[in-house]
């Protein structure tokens, strides 16, 4: 592709970023599931959070597009979130002809959630919530691109109230030159969900990203970039450093540019025998605490 193109491949993805940008928080509050916008995958949150060009066999979650750069296999995590969240997740990726395919699933756990109806020392009583998300995807290339599509159905239930609703996302991965990658999603799309007889958005997004992999002396590296903008969120900006100087040992860093929460993160990443342990470190400021995420992955 001549580089005059590239520049224009460039220019229209950032503009795609903006789409929603009218203003910052324009719907904060009126949206629901706002989990579905949370990386998923160790390597990803190492990163910075550029899921969608380093998600590997996770790509359903963030980016359906990868799924045909990914290699068959399986892939399973844990992450540590903020205070007593948990989550846990599942993928399976696998090929059908000209297509790539992924079944994943997603549970999201918060126990001892405290409820007060005044300003009081002692609780009224704690509840706890559940967040559960079933994911089909499949992509396939077509040329220079990687087109896919993702389904999710999703489940919630906070305390006595549950809903469920169903999503859509969009992904595209462009090779415009060796070592050089394009992406744009458009995620979580579809009908409003309704809580306690109350209607809501889904937290729709705008994501692009780019990555530039190169050779060094010792080993090779990828940087990674990644703009995102939520409908009821700031634009963020991050950015990514993988450094691979063996080929079963990479070490990484990101930083989030304008998170009001988090900045830095980091993470490294091991292989042995076919199977791969990737763990990313997510600090969070004001007092939040740090989220700790495990990942573990084999190809077949």
């Amino acid at each position: 592709m001549k580089p005059n193109w590239c520049i224009l491949l460039i220019l229209l993805l950032t503009m795609l970023s903006f789409a929603f940008a009218d203003d910052v928080y324009q719907g904060a509050g009126s949206k629901a599931y706002s989990f579905l916008n949370i990386d998923v995958g160790a390597r990803a949150a190492a990163l910075g959070g550029t899921s969608l060009l380093s998600a590997d066999r996770l790509a359903v979650f963030s980016n359906p597009a990868l799924l045909s750069s990914s290699t068959g296999g399986i892939a399973a995590g844990h992450n540590s979130w903020i205070g007593n969240t948990t989550r846990n997740y599942l993928a399976w990726v696998f090929g059908a002809g000209d297509f790539s395919f992924s079944l994943a699933g997603d549970f999201i756990y918060t126990g001892d959630i405290e409820m007060r109806d005044e300003a009081t020392g002692e609780p009224l009583c704690t509840f706890s919530s559940w967040d559960t998300s079933f994911l089909l995807g499949s992509s396939i290339r077509a040329g220079i691109f990687d087109i896919g599509l993702s389904m999710k159905i999703i489940r919630e239930k906070l305390w006595l109230e549950t809903s469920t609703g169903m999503a859509f996302s969009a992904g595209l991965v462009v090779y415009p030159f060796e070592n050089f990658r394009l992406a744009a999603v458009l995620a979580n799309i579809g009908p409003k969900v309704t809580m306690a007889d109350r209607a809501y958005d889904l937290p729709t997004a705008v994501k692009v990203g780019a990555s530039w992999g190169f050779s060094l002396p010792y080993g090779s590296a990828e940087v990674t970039a990644k703009v995102s903008h939520e409908i009821d969120y700031e634009t963020d900006y991050a950015t990514g450093v993988e450094y691979s100087p063996l080929d079963w040992f990479s070490l990484r860093g990101g930083m989030h540019f304008t998170d009001e929460c988090r900045d830095f993160t980091a993470g490294a990443g091991f292989t042995v025998s076919g199977w791969t342990l990737d763990y990313a470190f997510v600090p969070f400021d004001y007092a939040l605490g740090a989220s700790h995420r495990i990942t573990l992955s084999s190809g077949f």
